[in-house]
């Protein structure tokens, strides 16, 4: 059965990896920002209504986005030097319906859209299971398909996070629950992948969803650029 959700594309950093001196939903990959490869992908998983939260040249990315698609509702995040739980605070409080959470930096291909959409459960965090993931990769321990530990620091792992989330109505409270405990710590440095694993601490079931077998796209350093640049010029049809 086809879900109604929300599609949360947080898109407010600055990128400085890169060395754009842009946010990175407007840097342009095989001329096209960054940011467009989200909408359109979460639109193809069935997205109702999205919302787009922007922080660094925050006018800039508002301006870009409304002129691509004038459906999607524009929020800010003025903390946007914060962790990144903070840029999904400036809309969590007003959700109340299902969401899928997503990052502005991840192109993934089409095919992908109908993994995604099959699979949106309970509280998901959707994995691959044959990506060799380095340093920076968010990994995952899971025993029978349910998370278990969820770092980049795992020295155990036997999957890799793909920077989807997604919460169905009915765990809402419970999402927002586990947020408001962990905003009690006065740490800015968190992240949504923590609410993740506050929520497995707690005793929590949360779903892997998994979307191995296409492979997908991370754009955070220079070198990823170009290859993403080759990967989408030489394959567009897949993207």
């Amino acid at each position: 059965m086809k879900k109604d959700f929300i599609g949360i594309l947080m898109a407010a950093g600055t990128g400085t990896r890169l060395g754009h001196g842009t946010t990175k939903g407007l840097v342009e990959v095989a001329g096209r920002p960054m940011a467009f490869y989200a909408i359109d992908f979460l639109r193809a998983i069935g997205a109702k209504e999205i919302i787009v939260i922007g922080g660094c040249d925050y006018q800039k990315l508002k301006e870009k986005i409304l002129n691509y698609d004038n459906s999607v509702k524009v929020a800010e995040n003025l903390e946007y030097k914060k962790g990144n739980l903070y840029t999904l605070l400036k809309v969590l409080p007003d959700i109340n319906s299902s969401f899928l959470l997503a990052n502005t930096d991840h192109i993934y291909k089409k095919a992908i859209a109908e993994l995604v959409a099959n699979q949106l459960n309970g509280i998901t965090a959707f994995c691959d299971f044959d990506r060799k993931l380095g340093d920076d990769d968010m990994k995952v321990w899971h025993e029978n398909m349910k998370l278990n530990q969820i770092s980049k620091k795992l020295d155990k792992f036997n999957a890799g996070y793909i920077g989807l989330t997604y919460c169905d109505k009915d765990y809402i409270d419970q999402y927002k629950k586990q947020v408001e405990d962990m905003l009690k710590e006065d740490n800015e440095k968190l992240v949504v992948e923590d609410v993740l694993r506050g929520l497995v601490n707690s005793g929590a079931d949360i779903n892997i969803g998994d979307i191995s077998g296409y492979g997908w796209l991370e754009v955070d350093f220079l070198e990823e650029l170009k290859r993403a640049e080759k990967e989408i010029l030489n394959n567009k049809e897949l993207y």
